[in-house]
Parts: C-alpha cells; structure tokens; sequence
C-alpha cells in the first residue's frame, strides 16, 4: 500500500540538516512551504517513536535525528514515528503516523553501511529516512526520486565540486554497502564479462522495481540469447552466499553452465571484470554506473530512467514509474543525491552525527582494523565460553568464519584442516608443547590471544569481555623466554615524529584520565597513612599459577619472594605491599593472609584505585605486574624483578639480565607499541573495531556512567562468577 505521508523526515535535521553533515540544506524548490516551517517549530529534544525492537537495538540510532530521544511506540506522547521500509514495522508505523497526526519517517540502510552484513549484526554508519515513500519502491515518488527529478533547482557548483570529491574518494578506496570480500583485482588475461546480478528471493527491493521472481528467468534467457555462456556469470548476493538467504538464478546458471562469482569477492572486484551489468533491481547495477560500468535494467530501480541506464522493463506498471523520470542526469547528480542529500551518516563507536566523508573515515579504518584475518577462517581453541562472542570480533567476524573449539589439542590442527580453516588461534599458553610447531608445518597460521593493556571496565574474572585484545603471531608479551611480537615491534618500531606525538598525547589523557587495566573504582583512593618521611615503596601482588609468572620471572617467581626480596634491599623504606582485584574478590585462588604480608610489609591496600597510588610513592617494585608500565607512563622508578615486556630497555631498574634487550627506546616509544601498534580494540557498545583513542573514549562515557557496578550484566553473570568461587574453595579442600 502506498504510504502516506503527514510530515517530513527533514524535520528532524537542525535547520534542514544533522549537525556536523556536510550534507546540503535543500533550497525551497525541493520541499514544501509548511514543511519548512515545521521544520523550525521542531524543537531539539522532540521524541521519536520507532515500531520495532531491531530499529531500538542500533545503540547510535538517535545520532541519525541530530540526537533526538527514540522511544519504543507505545502510549507516551511523541511528535515523529518511524519504521523500517516496506516490512510490518514500516507499515505499522504509517498506520500510527496518520492515526495520530504524527510526522512519518521510514528507514532503510544507507548505500554505505557497514563492513559486514546487517544479518550478521555490523552495524550501520548510514540510513537513509524517506518522508514520501522509499527509493527501491517505485510504486510511488520517494524523497530520493524528488531529489532527482528536481535536481535543476539544487545541485549548484559547490555541490558539483563536493559530489565529484566524494565520487572520487568512494572509487579510490573501492568502497561499496557492506564493505565485505577479497579485493583481488584482475590478473593480464582474465576474461571481462556481462555480470548477471542474482537477488534474494522475495526482496522488497524486486517487488518494489515493479518485478516478479520470473524477470530473473527472463533476464537470465536474454543473456543466453544473445551471447554464449561462457562469456556471462552471475553474482550470488552475499546474504545468499552466507548461507542466510535463497536466490533466483544459481542452479539455471549452473545447468547452462554458467559461471558463479560467489568466492567473497568485493563488488568492485566483480566490477573491475565486468564488460556489462545486468540486474532487476540490485545496489550493485548503481554501483556499476558509478564506475562507468554499462547497466542493463529489467525492473525500474531507483537509478533507472535518467539516461544512465539501458532499461528493458517493459510491463505497464514499469512504464508508468519510468514515465515520471523525464531528465537525464550525470553520475555526480546522481551520487549527490543519493549520498549527500538523501543519507544521513552517524558513528556507532562515538555515537555522533557524520559527514559523508566522516563515515567513509569510519569504515575505511574498519575495514582496515579487521586486516588480515578477513581473509579466511579461523579456529579458535582454549576461550572460555562467555568470551566467544567478544572475541569473534577480534578474530574476524562478521567479514570471516570463526569457529571455536574446546580445549586446544594436537587433534585440533586436523580439525582445524577439515574445516579449511587459513589459521588456529590459541588463547594465551594453554596449547600443549608442539602444537604450533605442527600447525605451522601444516601451513596454518598459528596467533595467540590474550587480554589487552587497557582491557575494560571491570574484571575479566568477572566474566566481563575485554574490548581490547592482543594477537600475537611470534610468541606473547608476557613470555620471555622468546621474542613477541611486541617485543619485535619495540626493537623495530618504526617510529616517526607523528606517531611518538601521538603515543605522548595518549599517555597524558591515560595518566589524567586514571586510566589502568581495569578500571575499577575511578576516583576512589586508597587510604594511606603517613609514612613519616620515609620511602614510600608499592609492591605490586600478581595471582600465583599465572602464565605471566610462570614464563616471564627470572629467580623471584612468588609474591612471598618478592616481598622478602623488596625488604631486605630496601630495608628502611614504608613498604605497601598492593594486593590482586581477582585474589581479593575470591575469583583466582592464592591470596596471602595479612600475617605472612605484615612480616615484611608495614601496610597493605586490598582496594581502590590503583591509579590513585602512582602519584603518592617514590618506587614501584613488580615481577612481571602490569602495573610497572602504568607507574612508568606516570614517572614512577620502577624496579622489575621479573623479565617483563616494558623491562631491559633502559627506562626500569632491572634486577634480572636482558640477553635480548640491550638497546634503549623511549618511553613515548614504548607506549606507542605497546597501545597503538599491538593491541587490538574494539567500541565496547558496538562492537566496531576501532583506534585506542576512539576505545578510551568510551570507556571514559561508560566509566562516568557507572558502568563498573559489580552486578552489571545481570544475574548470568552473577551466577558464573558465584560458581568460580564456590568450584575454587571445594578444589582447595
């Protein structure tokens, strides 16, 4: 039915626009007089109610209204009500918007998404909101078709020049709707040829281009008419190729003996061999126009029908919607339209409006953030079960297969070849001696997996997920006994003058920040008494059994050792000796009692904010803690008895002998390999890999938010965590 309309979705921009939008404020000619005015009585903090569950589920939804409140339908006064295209939430929400005397908007994907199918939960950084339908139904004028159609009256230079920058800059960086794939060009010799472009079955997007599952057949049988088989192929959608959808075409192609171009590949890798398109109505044939690839249309999709196009649907109701589209148009007009007037563009890892050009910063940096493990499977041994679905991110989902595994076992590097898996990851140490040896030999990457430096907003221990990991594929950090990655990195660098300003502007925000591993109580110091003049030196406890101590100490190897070690080399000083989070909350077993750290310690702080001490000691004394390079990043003499990842480079007293770690770096060096250059982060609400800055800024948010409760994340949590505990004390006797 169509759908119409009571208001306009401009609306909802400030002035005609998202705040922070390079997008254009559209002149007169392009909306009506009370829809201007309306769009001045809006106020800013008009809510907005959405029609469905999966619409409230996107977390920087309310960005794309200029940060508007949304609400779920319900009885509460709201001035706006959207829904989702042509599905029941759409249709829901113009049945409220005219009952109600609401302002209508109707949402769709954005023609720049994600990198990863909506389906697999990658979220979006663009929509587009209709006011007078929706692009891919023709059935009626969209906003997008009135763009077009109108674009005499708005497309000025200034646009001309934006349109033709951001055209360019969308060519060069090859980017596309899901941003998914192996991006191979073609090799000298490969065949260019008409590229038949499949679609899910029972898409609104084919009904709405005035369509049937038969103009498949039909397109499909013109082909083979008028050109040989071997010089066509078809493109399987990509939600098909995943398993989650049907198509039209591929076993009629096959019979005929067709081509299938459903290897993973990026539409422009598809493009770059493609001497036509051939399409009812898919994203991908207005993909082909912008790269000046010719375009054969069966249905009337949305960039049919302004002389860029060779448009072949001929039934009544085609004929009619074509009818309406009377000027022909450049690639820039229509891309200005598409992606600069009609798309709105937020970040789901900052949560704020975009530009064009801020949201192709976004996943351009998203893309790359998946880096090499996009490219094929991995199977992943050794992570607790609650870790599964933080980690699929780190390892490559949603762009790659990532299957895990129990216990990691010699078994599973066959496993992981019977599921042709490209690589095995491996948490932490846990693999037994010659599995990576052998999975090497076997041709399969092998990296090992553990938390991050600044790892989340709580205790891993407390089955919170870390959004911030480390891949290392020479060793681990923590593991002295070889070369890491990061040691690697440290050694190597390289470190130009930008990235060293950029490591030093980190450490400032961490250190003013009191930003640690952990982040638990911010703000909350720990009481500490006078210590009468005396040296003040903090001792730093680690949880016994770790692989930290276990492979990264040197003679000193348990924490009654050290604190023997730290009080007979600084036999006057007031020794505090800090205790574990994971010992002191019960969730690792191991805890010394008070009486064996009161005989050689004068105080001990079983609580509080670690970051709180750096500034109120003189030394630090650690084996292997992390806290030595936190107290480093904040000035702190440091003393390792260990080998620690931040030891041997000159900027700790070191007790133990570094064979591997003669030279010296600097300290701004040092955190720019250690938070930039290894770890892997990625947005806590989104789940949107993303730089270490973008990372500290939301737990900052969430950390003011009081998101370090110990009962967050519900009674599950609870639950597992009261099960460690109770599974530790009956192990122990």
């Amino acid at each position: 039915m169509p759908l119409e309309m009571t208001g306009s979705l401009n609306q909802f921009h400030d002035n005609g626009r998202v705040a922070n939008s390079r997008c254009p404020t559209l002149p007169k000619a392009t909306v009506t007089e009370s829809v201007l005015a309306a769009v001045e009585r809006l106020p800013a903090t008009a809510r907005l109610a959405a029609t469905s569950s999966g619409m409230l589920a996107i977390p920087h939804l309310s960005a794309f209204f200029a940060g508007r409140p949304i609400t779920r339908l319900g009885r509460d006064p709201v001035e706006g009500v959207i829904g989702w295209g042509l599905k029941p939430s759409g249709l829901l929400a113009s049945r409220e918007a005219q009952r109600r005397g609401l302002v209508l908007g109707i949402i769709e994907d954005g023609f720049i998404r994600s990198v990863g199918l909506g389906k697999s939960d990658a979220p979006p950084v663009s929509l587009v909101l209709d006011d007078a339908g929706i692009y891919f139904d023709a059935a009626q004028p969209s906003r997008l078709e009135r763009l077009l159609i109108s674009c005499d009256h708005w497309f000025t230079p200034a646009l001309q020049a934006e349109a033709a920058r951001g055209l360019d800059r969308w060519r060069v960086e090859r980017l596309s709707k899901y941003n998914l794939g192996i991006d191979t060009p073609p090799r000298d010799g490969d065949r260019r040829r008409i590229i038949l472009i499949d679609q899910v079955a029972g898409d609104a997007s084919i009904r709405g281009a005035c369509s049937v599952s038969s103009t498949f057949t039909d397109m499909l049988a013109m082909a083979l008419e008028s050109h040989p088989a071997d010089q066509l192929a078809v493109r399987v959608h990509p939600d098909v190729a995943a398993g989650k959808a049907q198509g039209h075409l591929v076993t009629r192609a096959r019979a005929r003996g067709i081509d299938i171009l459903s290897d993973d590949l990026t539409p422009h890798a598809i493009l770059d061999g493609a001497v036509a398109v051939w399409t009812v109505s898919s994203g991908l044939g207005f993909e082909a126009i912008l790269r000046g690839v010719p375009v054969v249309t069966f249905g009337v999709p949305f960039y049919a029908g302004y002389g860029l196009s060779d448009d072949r649907a001929g039934h009544a109701a085609a004929r009619t919607a074509l009818a309406r589209r009377t000027v022909s148009l450049t690639v820039e007009q229509v891309f200005a339209a598409a992606f600069l007037a009609y798309a709105r563009y937020a970040d789901p890892v900052t949560q704020r409006a975009l530009s064009f050009e801020g949201a192709c910063d976004r996943l351009i940096d998203w893309r790359r953030r998946t880096g090499e493990l996009a490219a094929g499977k991995t199977s992943a041994f050794g992570f607790s079960r609650w870790k599964h679905a933080s980690a699929k991110g780190f390892l490559g989902a949603p762009v790659a297969a990532v299957q895990f595994g129990g216990k990691p076992r010699m078994r599973g590097i066959a496993l992981a070849r019977r599921d042709s898996a490209k690589r095995i990851a491996v948490w932490g140490m846990t693999d037994p001696p010659g599995m990576e040896t052998q999975a090497r030999a076997d041709g399969l990457g092998f990296v090992r997996v553990e938390d991050g430096f600044i790892r989340s907003v709580g205790l891993g221990s407390d089955i919170r997920p870390a959004g911030s990991l480390v891949l290392d594929d020479l060793g681990i950090y923590y593991d002295a006994t070889r070369a890491s990655r990061l040691e690697r990195l440290i050694t190597e660098g390289p470190f130009d003058g930008a990235l060293l300003e950029r490591a030093a502007r980190l450490r400032a925000r961490l250190v003013a920040g009191a930003m640690t591993k952990y982040n638990l109580g911010a703000g909350k110091g720990a009481a500490l008494p006078d210590a009468g003049g005396r040296t003040v030196v903090l001792v730093v406890e680690q949880v016994p059994g770790d692989a930290a101590l276990r492979l990264g100490t040197a003679g000193i190897a348990t924490n009654t050792a050290l604190l023997e070690a730290v009080r007979a080399d600084q036999p006057e000083a007031y020794l505090i000796y800090k205790e574990h989070p994971d010992l002191v909350s019960g969730n690792r077993a191991g805890r010394l009692g008070r009486a064996a750290i009161l005989a050689h310690a004068d105080h001990i702080i079983s609580d509080g904010d670690m970051a709180s001490l750096y500034g109120r000691i003189d030394e630090l004394h650690v084996m292997s803690s992390l806290a030595g390079f936190e107290a480093l990043c904040r000035g702190v003499r440091v003393v390792t008895w260990g080998k620690p990842f931040y030891g041997g480079w000159g900027l700790t007293e070191d007790r133990a002998v570094f064979a591997r770690r003669p030279g010296h770096v600097t300290l701004d060096a040092l955190v720019a390999a250690t938070l930039i250059l290894y770890p892997r982060y990625a947005d806590p609400v989104s789940g949107v890999p993303c730089s270490v800055e973008d990372y500290v800024e939301t737990i900052e948010r969430l950390r003011a938010q009081g998101a370090a409760s110990p009962l967050q994340g519900g009674v599950l949590r609870l639950a597992l965590r009261q099960f460690g505990r109770l599974k530790r004390k009956v192990m122990a006797g």
